[in-house]
């Protein structure tokens, strides 16, 4: 096992379904698809009223990351007028290339700027910042120690944090390592479906609508006609959107199932409506719990 790392798969889930906390791994290869997460991760901040920090490279300028956010939807002007948008692109602070990592030092670094963002006022932060800088000299050992102990003090002060690596950047030997040092991974685009079956467990997360139609009805087809049988749970509590169509496929793809069958599907309490309006109460296999 790498070192730092805990040996547990991160769970994959869409930029809107993260909650207070969760320290997420974003790897990439489309620059205009970042821009996305990124608005959409400060969007939400900024709705929660939260404080959001951008830690962006040093080629991009703070006026670009204000018009590119401008662009999507953000009043970024206004909120780094008001202090609630602070935009960074000299790395991230409290690391010094010529002493390396101090976990201890960058853990209290965190700390304080979460209770820098209470005393202004802000009932949470989160930051998204780009990881290329680690490309310099960086230890790969002492980076995956450091991400992984991130976790649990992220959660204990609910620091929201989304770590970016560029795919086009870094090895796969390393990409593999960060996202396994990091409980949760994000979904590179905001229309994107995620579909593993592994265990008699069916996870989807992301959209499931007109435009993951085909890789959703694949992704069933693959799982209920598995050679060790369909899933006996589907896992649609990181799913952000399911359209009446995915439902009703759903549906039908449990009502084909052997009678004495019992598949479980846990959802919230919307995808719940909507699965029943598909006739999901019909289907004596199918039984669907909120949560």
């Amino acid at each position: 096992m790498d070192s730092g790392t805990s040996g547990t798969v991160p769970r994959t889930l869409s930029v809107d379904r993260m909650a207070s906390g969760d320290h997420a791994c974003l790897g990439f290869d489309d620059d205009d698809a970042r821009w996305e997460i990124r608005a959409a991760f400060a969007e939400s901040g900024l709705h929660r009223g939260e404080q959001v920090l951008l830690f962006t490279d040093p080629a991009t300028s703070v006026e670009e990351t204000i018009t590119r956010l401008s662009a999507l939807g953000v009043r970024a002007a206004r909120a780094l007028a008001l202090g609630s948008l602070v935009i960074l692109d000299n790395g991230i602070p409290g690391y010094d290339p010529a002493a390396g990592f101090d976990i201890e030092a960058h853990a209290a670094t965190w700390v304080r700027a979460t209770d820098d963002a209470h005393r202004q006022g802000f009932p949470g932060i989160r930051a998204v910042g780009d990881m290329s800088w680690v490309l310099q000299d960086v230890d790969h050992d002492g980076l995956i120690a450091y991400e992984a102990a991130l976790t649990p003090v992220f959660a204990h002060i609910g620091f929201t944090a989304i770590c970016e690596y560029d795919r086009r950047r870094f090895t796969p030997d390393l990409l593999g390592r960060v996202s396994a040092a990091h409980p949760t991974s994000v979904l590179q685009r905001l229309d994107a479906l995620h579909i593993e079956h592994a265990d008699g467990t069916l996870v989807i997360s992301g959209d499931a609508d007109l435009a993951t139609r085909s890789e959703f009805e694949f992704g069933l087809r693959e799982a209920f006609e598995s050679p060790v049988g369909p899933p006996r749970l589907i896992d649609l509590t990181e799913l952000s959107f399911i359209d009446a169509h995915c439902a009703a496929l759903l549906v039908r793809r449990t009502a084909d199932l052997d009678p004495a069958a019992r598949l479980v599907l846990r959802c919230p309490p919307l995808h719940a409506r909507t699965l029943r309006l598909c006739g999901a109460t019909e289907v004596p296999q199918l039984f669907v719990v909120e949560g």
